[in-house]
């Protein structure tokens, strides 16, 4: 491998990284990962999209701050010393690595600091866990890039009393050299060319060409007109129903212990509705240990959403807050109201993790810099 000289975050790392295609990015490339996709790495690489700013993910915080506790800890084990260090391949210097360690002889160390649910999943599941599958990759690529026979992965949650995770991972050569490799260098010819991956519809953005692109420009302008004059006219209503709310307080007030009332037009029922039962807790009373799989067979038809957001927009949008706005439509009962609320921030970059995206139980398992 050749070293180069950077410092790991700092500016000039992150622009030779955005260069090349590195170990973090690989499981993505290969289509493995349940976070991001290939298409949406390849827009954020080629800047068409907006990276998810991870800097304040508590994740990737607590790995700042333990990674060197954790690379102290694996050098007293085992009785090496770790160089954390960036490197290139010498055959094909655009697949690039940031070791969290090699050691003495060149073996690539990838260290982890994960959270409690993924660290219980390691602890139950070892090699056939989500975190190992996805991290498995990652030394691959570290072990063609460093020349290694084999590489490490630990988890070591840094906490006393806590032995670390090891996994000695072997080099796959079959792997790197017909998948693993070839894969990544035409995702790098892709970067190059402006050639996009086949995008997946139900996880990447839809992105208007042609003659697609006024269209949209035409119904977003419409729905922004559309939305602010609602949003007028929410207020006005909303002042009236708080008019309505004070005069019908009143009539309530002056009733005392009456129950009904019938005067100058207007007639006035007081009654008392009965609560509605908590069926969750019913069933967690009568049948505790009752299989979800029941439930589901009870389910009604699930209903296709839409939720529109509407982001500053010199050339279109009013001063002042961004809007969101959620609607349900298609199959099922659709709602009668949409549901708006207004933001004083601008939505944070969405991330396939992202995310979300980046919504399982393993949301602690960041991608980027580590």
């Amino acid at each position: 491998m050749r070293i180069v000289d950077l410092s790991q975050r700092s500016p000039e790392w992150l622009a030779w990284r955005a260069q090349g295609v590195t170990a973090s990015e690989a499981v993505v490339i290969l289509g493995r990962s349940p976070y991001q996709t290939p298409w949406r790495l390849w827009a954020e690489k080629t800047g068409l999209c907006a990276p998810a700013d991870l800097s304040q993910n508590p994740f990737v915080q607590r790995g700042i701050q333990c990674e060197d506790n954790a690379r102290r800890g694996f050098e007293e084990r085992h009785q090496t010393w770790l160089l954390p260090v960036c490197a290139e391949s010498e055959t094909h210097p655009l697949l690039r690595c940031s070791f969290d360690g090699v050691t003495e002889t060149g073996e690539p160390v990838e260290l982890k600091v994960p959270g409690q649910k993924t660290w219980d999943a390691i602890a139950q599941q070892g090699t056939e866990s989500l975190a190992y599958g996805l991290y498995w990759v990652q030394v691959q690529f570290q072990c063609f890039v460093a020349e290694a026979e084999r590489g490490w992965l630990v988890f070591d949650p840094v906490k006393s009393k806590v032995n670390p995770l090891e996994f000695e991972i072997l080099r796959d050569t079959d792997f790197i050299e017909q998948k693993l490799v070839p894969v990544c260098l035409r995702f790098a010819e892709m970067m190059a060319s402006g050639q996009a991956p086949t995008p997946d519809p139900a996880r990447d953005y839809y992105v208007p060409q042609g003659e697609q692109q006024a269209a949209w420009q035409r119904h977003a302008q419409a729905y922004r007109r559309a939305e602010a004059e609602a949003s007028r006219l929410e207020q006005a209503l909303q002042a009236v129903k708080s008019r309505l709310r004070e005069a019908q307080s009143g009539l309530v007030d002056l009733m005392g212990d009456y129950l009904l009332a019938d005067q100058n037009g207007v007639q006035v029922l007081r009654y008392r509705q009965r609560g509605s039962v908590d069926y969750a807790a019913l069933l967690t009373e009568i049948a505790p240990d009752l299989d979800a799989q029941v439930l589901e067979v009870h389910r009604r038809p699930s209903t296709m959403r839409v939720k529109v957001t509407l982001k500053d927009d010199p050339a279109a949008a009013e001063e002042g807050a961004d809007a969101e706005q959620t609607v349900a439509v298609g199959e099922g009962n659709p709602s009668s109201r949409a549901k708006r609320r207004r933001r004083k921030e601008p939505e944070p970059a969405v991330d396939a993790v992202d995310a979300t995206e980046g919504s399982s139980d393993e949301g602690d398992i960041i991608f980027g810099y580590f």
